[in-house]
């Protein structure tokens, strides 16, 4: 489907469909996510908001199946987990939507919504922007009250990037987005758990730049 194509009336079908398959409580979530995605794309890319609310909507197709369900998707896929990703199952479920996004929501199935859904709880080496508005925008949607989650939202927002040159507001996406990777690197050693090493190419990745493109 091309991103011109994604029409308000489709976008509320397909968000109709997906409840359908969602708890309430991971809806409401998803709904947040798919408004702060709408308010990020109007700042940096707005030619793609139909695009990325699509793949608000799709990113946790996944998120309640059981650990069962996510290896034998993984499977079925011929994906063969990584030591760090088998230690982090739940990165598991950007993993596994991917492919049932294909299987059952063909006409989304646009590698920009694919790649977006795929990368957004990790990021990346190479992260495209698509791909870090929606991590962000899942990181921050206003239903988060996560200390972590309130910290990156006002420190993404109080900055004004709407009163930004295109270069500051580009320059203030990789900040914050550097910022979230440094919060939750921390968090996992403080808990002791594994980190996917994905994230720490995508950390290093955009240290190396001074804005996504």
């Amino acid at each position: 489907m091309e991103h011109k194509k994604l029409s308000e009336q489709a976008l509320l079908a397909l968000a109709e469909r997906i409840e359908g398959r969602l708890s309430p409580y991971r809806m409401t979530h998803t709904k947040g996510v798919e408004e702060m995605a709408a308010r990020l794309a109007d700042l940096y890319c707005p030619e793609k908001k139909g695009m990325l609310r699509a793949a608000a909507l799709l990113h946790d197709l996944t998120k309640e199946y059981t650990n069962e369900q996510q290896l034998a998707l993984l499977e079925g896929q011929g994906i063969a987990l990584r030591p760090d990703e088998r230690e982090t199952p739940k990165i598991w479920h950007a993993m596994t939507a991917p492919a049932v996004i294909e299987r059952d929501f063909p006409d989304y199935a646009d590698s920009d919504i694919l790649s977006a859904v795929r990368w957004h709880t990790t990021g990346r080496e190479g992260m495209t922007l698509a791909e870090g508005l929606l991590y962000l925008a899942d990181f921050i949607e206003e239903g988060r009250t996560f200390p972590d989650c309130v910290a990156l939202r006002r420190r993404f927002f109080d900055a004004r990037p709407e009163d930004m040159t295109r270069e500051q507001r580009a320059r203030h996406l990789r900040d914050v987005l550097l910022f979230s990777f440094d919060m939750t690197l921390n968090e996992l050693a403080r808990e002791g758990r594994g980190v996917c090493l994905d994230t720490l190419a995508a950390q290093q990745y955009l240290k190396s730049r001074k804005e996504i493109d």
